[in-house]
């Protein structure tokens, strides 16, 4: 077999180190893309919580009605999700924090502040858009997570695609508005759902 000269050789190691200089600039440009598609397009490091607050009324044969609050979580990113833990005994804004608050109808409000005799309080209007009239707190700023043992531990988290229920319930009275907000606190700040139900129209006392 013939020895192979010099000069191929040289040849040979200058097209192997310019392919393998080549393939490593592609490398890195599909890296940096894969980052910034996954970092900035996608933003797959984000946390993505969802909150959702599904509040029924059962009748009392009182006269009241049962309140049952289900808030629901979900962690629809790609992270693992960790609520923000007090620092001390005065922080509030900790965990899943639910306030319920009782709102009195607006027409109502008015028809017997100006017209007491023709106020009609089969009619529950309320104007969405201005608001209402002097909110009567009835629950602020509950954290559900407390009683929670991992919550207690400080190992409490939301792995990407969790689902979980937090129930929630109290006695309030009828031919009332309330509004429910649900807000999950994380160390950059919250998510939140707020609701409103009535218990104008019950279907009569409980069985």
């Amino acid at each position: 077999m013939d020895d192979v000269s010099p000069e191929r050789l040289r040849t040979a190691h200058l097209w192997a180190d310019l392919v393998s200089k080549v393939l490593g600039v592609i490398a890195i440009v599909v890296a940096g893309w894969w980052t910034y598609a996954n970092f900035t397009v996608e933003r797959t490091h984000d946390p993505t919580m969802e909150v959702a607050v599904e509040p029924t009324v059962h009748p009392l044969d009182d006269g009241r009605a049962l309140l049952n609050v289900d808030v629901l979580l979900r962690n629809a990113g790609k992270v693992a999700i960790v609520p923000r833990f007090p620092t001390d005994h005065a922080d509030r804004d900790v965990g899943l924090e639910i306030s319920i608050v009782e709102i009195e109808p607006k027409a109502r409000q008015l028809a017997e502040a100006t017209a007491p005799d023709q106020a009609d309080p089969s009619v529950p209007w309320f104007d969405w858009t201005d608001g209402d009239g002097r909110p009567t707190p009835i629950l602020l700023k509950r954290n559900l997570l407390a009683s929670n043992e991992d919550y207690q531990r400080r190992r409490y988290q939301l792995n990407p695609g969790v689902r979980t229920r937090e129930p929630f319930a109290c006695i309030v009275d009828r031919d009332r508005l309330y509004a429910i907000r649900a807000r999950f606190w994380t160390e950059e700040g919250s998510v939140a759902d707020l609701v409103y139900i009535d218990t104008f129209r019950l279907d009569g006392p409980a069985e």
